[in-house]
């Protein structure tokens, strides 16, 4: 590497004529427009009277996405964070909710081709071979897809080219042994059709000290497209993913009652819980009820993915006078069968998911004074989880052929008038009905030492142990019952240990509607300046969670509404471009995942919040300084509360910590906390966000190197939520870099790239482990470095 930046530097200083003479010769600078289809129509980025971020395909690789996680780093909005297995978190503008299992939907839609991917364990191994990405502000549900509260993530593939042979091969290699092999190949099949088949490979070791945050994905999708006539297009996707490595990591924080002490692991060395250093501190730790310290993991027990994907989509459209008719048909699979330690407990689970949607649209043309949109789609989700098990050595939890389905349907439309050619009046309407049933079983034992301390006492083992396991739910067994799920009073000859079993079964079924809206208006000032404003109300519906109280656990719909209010704007020839957004955004019935001790039952409850506000502005800024360099700034302000956040905690403890840093209102007749969190700042909203990037192109007589470097700095981010000072990721900038070179007379592109260039050690969340003192705490990535060489033909 380090050899390498002197080649770099030398060939640029020999070439210092030559950038003067090309900067002296050039035509005059301007910045180039992006079309996206957020609004499904094709429009330039400047036109789209909607808060929307687009990140080409180009840029996307040259910064070495390829993870979900990292489209964090590229728009200030948007908070990506990693959960237990394959799940991912999403968050934008605060707006988001712990998905860490099927039971809930994100409130934030990821589209990938144009079809909604419903689970958030489906939303990886898409990163490759792309048009661009986009990521909408705001609710969504008028235009297309699934209704989403917060916004939608377009991730949009490079679609076959007619008459075209060509593709591409590249190869990066770094530290962490990291590889990634990246290859696509457009083939023409006459003038009407053609293929375009690409394949990725990315590798990495573990970025924790036991091997955990790998990465080893394979993905592999083929694409054809036939134009029969101008009148008639067919597109179809198909495309498999296979997740492999070991998963997320977790490093552990001893921090009483939410408070970090001084013996407490730093960060900074990335310690994870399987290494030696961690087992050491996982045996110190108190197993909760159980009256002794954890013990350590046994011989052959790590975490591992074994997921694999696949899904196929087709769009068919057909234009005619009256407009253009476009339907969308697609079915994806997923198969989950992965073992985390990440939220500080065993979660092992097998899950097959299958998903089918139909779109239908129909767009009058855009010609016309009046512009029409109808729309119509359905969604059916089936998840089947034959097992689930999340266990710590005095407690644990198995699952038993959980059964989800959810069928949405919904009608949509958006009618667009041009009251002058410059100036245009929108109003938009959806009407969703959602039906959802949820049936499953689970067994939760609790190990109870009955005298002052049980250091011998046998821990419950990790895995499927139970011996009647496979006979239940149709055995139910009281609590303190006989074996296999009771033990009084012996448990394997321990006469002061005690096994509560609670053993139920949930069967739910609830149906969802609602009407959600939009009105809106836009003025082409001047064709370069455009002003908008839109008022709309999004919907997400309610669901269901695993309770040990009747048939199971209920919370309801969420609701928002959002004003907005932007400009976008060019000015001084097209060479600066600023363009900003404020907005209001009222959030009701909020959906918070997170857990609580229910009938003496650890449980992970999702529940409504309350009420809360989300406002602030947006600044996005370009300026073409020459026809070689470009600078970017985007800035976000977000003032953010919990307006209203009330909720009940079991009081376990004797009345001395309610297991937030929130107050404590009152305790109920039972004795439970009245927790209330009202006045607190959301997670993943940091106040402050900013991205500064740099670009600049250096031509020279023997070809051309292009500097890229970027800059993300954010304000204190609450990253878990007790609200605990454990879980706040302090204020930081985080820096990328990256030089390539092209040269002349080849198709190769050499390359060299440095992310996290400080090596700054970042938390992206914190989670108490329950019936201890510790948080497990995931982070993200630490610098890494290497080289690339693509190759194009």
């Amino acid at each position: 590497m380090r050899s390498a930046y002197f080649l770099a530097s030398s060939m640029l200083a020999l070439a210092m004529p030559d950038i003067a003479r090309a900067a002296e010769s050039a035509d005059a600078p301007g910045i180039q427009d992006i079309v996206v289809t957020a609004q499904r129509r094709s429009e330039s980025l400047q036109k789209a009277a909607i808060a929307v971020s687009a990140i080409g395909g180009d840029e996307l690789r040259t910064a070495g996405i390829t993870q979900t996680t990292s489209l964090g780093n590229m728009v200030p909005s948007l908070q990506v964070a990693p959960a237990a297995g394959p799940y991912n978190l999403f968050y934008l503008r605060g707006v988001g909710n712990f998905n860490g299992n099927a039971f809930s939907d994100s409130a934030i839609a990821f589209n990938f081709a144009g079809v909604y991917i419903g689970r958030p364990s489906a939303t990886a191994g898409f990163f490759y071979d792309l048009e661009r990405v986009e990521v909408v502000k705001g609710p969504q549900g008028t235009l297309y897809g699934r209704n989403a509260t917060g916004g939608a993530i377009n991730v949009l593939p490079k679609k076959p080219e007619l008459g075209v042979w060509g593709g591409f091969a590249g190869v990066d290699v770094g530290n962490y042994s990291a590889l990634r092999l990246d290859a696509a190949v457009n083939i023409p099949m006459g003038d009407k059709a053609a293929t375009r088949i690409a394949a990725m490979h990315v590798k990495h070791n573990g970025y924790m000290n036991d091997g955990t945050d790998d990465q080893d994905d394979i993905g592999l999708r083929g694409s054809f497209r036939f134009e029969p006539s101008h009148a008639v297009r067919l597109n179809l996707v198909a495309d498999y993913f296979d997740q492999g490595g070991r998963g997320s990591g977790m490093t552990p924080l001893l921090a009483p009652q939410g408070v970090a002490t001084a013996t407490t692991f730093s960060p900074d060395n990335r310690i994870g819980i399987f290494s030696p250093q961690g087992q050491a501190f996982y045996s110190s730790q108190q197993a909760g009820t159980l009256g002794r310290t954890f013990q350590t993991f046994p011989s052959g027990f790590q975490p591992y993915l074994r997921n694999h994907f696949l899904g196929i989509s087709g769009s068919a459209e057909w234009t005619s006078d009256f407009g253009t008719l476009t339907i969308l048909p697609s079915y994806r699979e997923g198969h989950l069968n992965y073992n985390s330690f990440s939220p500080g407990f065993q979660v092992n689970a097998v899950e097959r998911n299958a998903q089918t949607s139909v779109e239908a649209r129909f767009a009058t043309p855009e010609s016309k004074p009046l512009r029409a949109l109808l729309g119509a789609f359905y969604y059916h989700d089936h998840t089947y989880g034959p097992f689930g098990d999340y266990a710590s050595n005095w407690n644990a939890q198995y699952d038993k052929d959980m059964l989800l389905n959810t069928t949405s349907k919904a009608l949509f439309g958006r009618l667009t008038y041009a009251v002058t050619p410059d100036i245009r009046l929108t109003i938009g309407g959806r009407q969703t009905w959602e039906d959802k049933d949820f049936n499953g079983s689970r067994v939760s034992l609790t190990r109870i030492c009955t005298a002052a301390a049980c250091p011998t006492a046998p821990s419950l083992p990790f895995g499927p142990t139970p011996a009647a396991l496979g006979t239940f739910p149709s055995v139910l067994v009281p609590t303190l019952g006989p074996a296999p799920y009771g033990g009084l009073p012996d448990v394997v000859n321990a006469p002061n240990v005690i096994q509560a079993a609670t053993v139920f079964t949930n069967n739910q079924a609830k149906s969802f509607s609602k009407f959600t809206w939009r009105a809106g208006a836009d003025w082409d000032i001047t064709p370069r300046n455009l002003v908008y404003a839109s008022f709309e109300t999004g919907f997400k519906a309610g669901g269901f969670y695993y309770s040990p109280n009747g048939a199971g656990g209920t919370f309801d719909p969420e609701t928002l509404q959002a004003f907005t209010l932007g400009s976008k704007n060019r000015f001084w020839g097209n060479r600066v471009q600023l363009n900003l957004e404020l907005y209001r955004w009222k959030y009701n019935n909020q959906q918070i995942s997170h857990l609580l001790t229910v009938a003496s039952v650890p449980t992970f409850v999702t529940e409504n919040v309350g009420r809360a506000t989300f406002q602030g502005f947006e600044l996005e800024a370009r300026f073409a300084a020459t026809t070689l360099t470009t600078l970017s700034a985007d800035l976000q302000y977000l003032d953010a509360s919990y307006d209203q956040f009330i909720f009940l905690s079991p009081n376990s403890n004797g009345g001395t910590f309610n297991g937030t840093s929130c107050p404590t209102a009152s305790f109920t007749g039972s004795g439970a906390y009245i927790v209330n969190c009202s006045g607190k700042r959301p997670v993943n909203a940091p106040e402050w966000t900013l991205n500064l990037g740099i670009e600049q192109h250096v031509p020279v007589s023997f070809g051309a190197f292009t500097v890229n470097a970027k800059a993300h700095y954010q304000t204190t981010t609450l990253i878990g939520m007790e609200f605990a000072p454990v879980e706040t990721q302090s204020g930081y900038w985080l820096a990328d870099a990256q030089i390539n070179f092209s040269p002349r007379s080849s198709a190769l592109s050499l390359g060299l790239y440095m992310n996290n260039i400080f090596d700054k050690t970042l938390i992206s969340q914190a989670f108490p482990t329950p019936g201890t003192s510790f948080y497990a705490t995931t982070l993200r990535p630490p610098r890494t470095f290497g080289a690339r060489l693509s190759y194009k033909f």
